[in-house]
């Protein structure tokens, strides 16, 4: 199967709900069915990064997240992937940006939230 764009499968969700057991499992069944399969791993995964513990995401840590995801999609695209898993997708990054917030206490800056949204989207088609 040869596509001009890959495939791209993005899963979301909070810790330990097993979005990284449902991914291994997807990559598993179509390697076996001859596709070359790309397995990324999202920074919000517990890697170290700017703004890391839950409260103190900002909209710079955000955005280093949500712009590391679209460079190892780009990356596993340069190298020939014709499915891209995304093991945290970049709405991740605005979902524990948002948690973070609100658990300062504080609220989503309309300009920096449509932006954030903005890249995010660049990651949907």
């Amino acid at each position: 199967m040869t596509h001009s764009q890959p495939i791209r499968i993005g899963v979301l969700g909070t810790h330990s709900t097993g979005k990284t057991t449902l991914v291994k499992r997807i990559e598993m069944e179509l390697r076996g069915h001859g596709l070359t399969v790309a397995h990324t791993v999202g920074s919000a995964s517990g890697r170290r990064r700017p703004g890391c513990r839950r409260c103190s995401h900002t909209e710079r840590s955000t955005e280093w997240i949500i712009t590391q995801g679209i460079a190892n999609e780009i990356s596993a695209v340069t190298l020939g992937a014709e499915v891209v898993l995304a093991d945290r997708a970049s709405y991740d990054a605005l979902a524990y940006w948002h948690a973070a917030l609100e658990c300062r206490g504080e609220t989503v800056p309309r300009l920096e939230r449509e932006r954030l949204l903005a890249l995010a989207a660049t990651q949907l088609p």
